[in-house]
């Protein structure tokens, strides 16, 4: 079998105790007892995406292109330090960088979506 197939089923096999992207349990938010599915970066990411894509679409906001990739770069520094350095970040830093990382990718495709939807 596929080794991502064996480490998905795996990682459900295991849901409640270890978060489904990276399979570290102190890097994600516990309630009750029982692991949250995401890490913290992951779900702080995925709820400003989320949050920014509805509020600016709905609003019509256009935010700056720099705005969106300066957004971007946190996250990818502080994944890149721990990857290739070795130097871990707290669970603050994780979800504030993924925080940043969700508004800035949620603004830049609703901006890329205006751009796109005022040519047709």
């Amino acid at each position: 079998m596929n080794k991502i197939i064996e480490l998905v089923i795996e990682r459900f096999y295991h849901l409640g105790d270890i978060p489904l992207c990276n399979g570290i349990s102190s890097r994600a938010p516990h309630f009750f007892g029982y692991c949250f599915p995401l890490c913290y970066r992951c779900t702080f990411f995925l709820l400003l995406f989320l949050i920014t894509l509805i509020v600016c679409y709905r609003k019509q906001k256009k935010l700056s292109f720099i705005l969106c990739f300066l957004c971007l770069i946190p996250m990818i520094i502080d994944g890149s330090l721990q990857t290739f350095l070795g130097i871990n970040s707290t669970n603050l830093r994780r979800a504030l960088t993924g925080a940043m990382f969700g508004f800035g990718l949620g603004s830049l495709i609703v901006r890329l979506y205006m751009i796109i939807d005022v040519r047709e």
